[in-house]
């Protein structure tokens, strides 16, 4: 037997599989330096929504929640903030369902009341809080909650607070959110109509798929991620060889979103006439169309509603961040100045009203 031929190098007997492994180490190689890279040279490629990642945990009712007791740091090319939960998953001071002789108010909403990019105490929340020693303002808004799950969370939780009013901040994707069932890596509940009716479905909801977890890992938590998936997407788009709108399609979506959002609202608006709670409800700016369709909802329900345009159309310095739509403190302090005097001039708040 030939001598050499028993003692053939790794890749004389396996060329193929031995290219494959160094073509794939250096690629894993290549990958990691320039993510790397990124990090060190492009710290504004930082991901925009690492929050979904460090403060987001699964939960069977609503699709995601924030787990008790968290704390951490959210850093954003435009800001670094603190973030904390209380025991109860909410971004607030710690809260008792028992009451005591101060009037009460429970927020609902997503990222906007929530307090994208500012410290705890910028929030529009605390600010009337802090102006108003004899209320208990409650913020429960958790980034990316449409309509649907702020109900629910009402119905399952929220009402264990014993609030005097709710206020629902109300953002235009709501319109979009309330009609998905997954959205930002996670499953979520839906509801759907049926007979005119609100049915819920996709509760309890699943848990996360290995697709996901990926997802939230790439997009979510590194630099490079964001930037390629938006490569890929300009890329589709140039290629594609049809339009994906189809106009009659558009409009029966649209209706949909519209209807099922009025009976989300009106099921919000009855849950709290069946407890006794004031509901009032306020919209982020939002285009005119969408705006007047709200103002339409509250006059047939007959609930106080506060459109935010106005005193945001008007405001002299930037509202929001450079590098982001949500609120920076400013907009927080426009906000809060608005919803203070709205309820006042309502009757919302009112003495004959409240305190129990």
């Amino acid at each position: 037997m030939d001598g050499e031929t028993g003692q053939r190098s790794w890749f004389r007997r396996r060329p193929r599989l031995t290219l494959s492994a160094i073509a794939l180490t250096v690629c894993v190689v290549t990958v990691i330096f320039a993510e790397l890279a990124a990090r060190a040279l492009f710290p504004e490629w930082i991901p925009a929504t690492i929050e979904r990642v460090e403060f987001w945990t699964y939960d069977d009712l609503l699709g995601w929640a924030h787990a008790p007791g968290y704390r951490g740091r959210f850093i954003h090319r435009d800001f670094s903030v603190e973030v904390a939960a209380n025991s109860h998953g909410l971004r607030d001071s710690e809260y008792s369902t028992a009451r005591n002789e101060k009037k009460r108010m429970l927020v609902l909403g997503d990222s906007f009341g929530w307090g994208f990019g500012v410290e705890h105490h910028e929030i529009f929340s605390e600010i009337l809080e802090a102006d108003h020693p004899d209320w208990e303002i409650i913020n429960a808004c958790v980034p990316g909650y449409g309509t649907d799950q702020q109900f629910l969370y009402l119905k399952e939780r929220g009402l264990f607070f014993k609030p005097d009013v709710i206020l629902v901040l109300f953002c235009v994707n709501d319109f979009d959110e309330n009609v998905q069932a997954e959205l930002y890596w996670h499953f979520k509940p839906m509801f759907v109509l049926e007979d005119r009716k609100l049915e819920l479905q996709n509760v309890p909801v699943p848990g996360p798929t290995t697709k996901q977890r990926l997802q939230r890992f790439l997009l979510g938590t590194t630099y490079l991620g964001p930037k390629l998936n938006s490569v890929k997407d300009v890329l589709v788009r140039l290629v594609a060889t049809r339009k994906d709108s189809n106009e009659e399609k558009a409009t029966v979506d649209m209706w949909n979103m519209r209807h099922l959002t009025r009976l989300l609202i009106k099921a919000i608006h009855e849950l709290c006439d069946e407890h006794g709670v004031a509901l009032v409800l306020a919209s982020v700016p939002m285009d005119s169309e969408k705006r007047a369709f709200i103002q339409k909802i509250a006059g047939e329900q007959k609930f106080a509603y506060l459109p935010l345009d106005g005193h945001f159309d008007s405001a002299a310095e930037r509202t929001t961040f450079a590098h982001d739509g949500h609120w920076n403190s400013k907009g927080h302090e426009i906000a809060a100045g608005a919803i203070d005097s709205f309820l006042w001039k309502s009757g919302v708040i009112d003495e004959s009203k409240l305190g129990r």
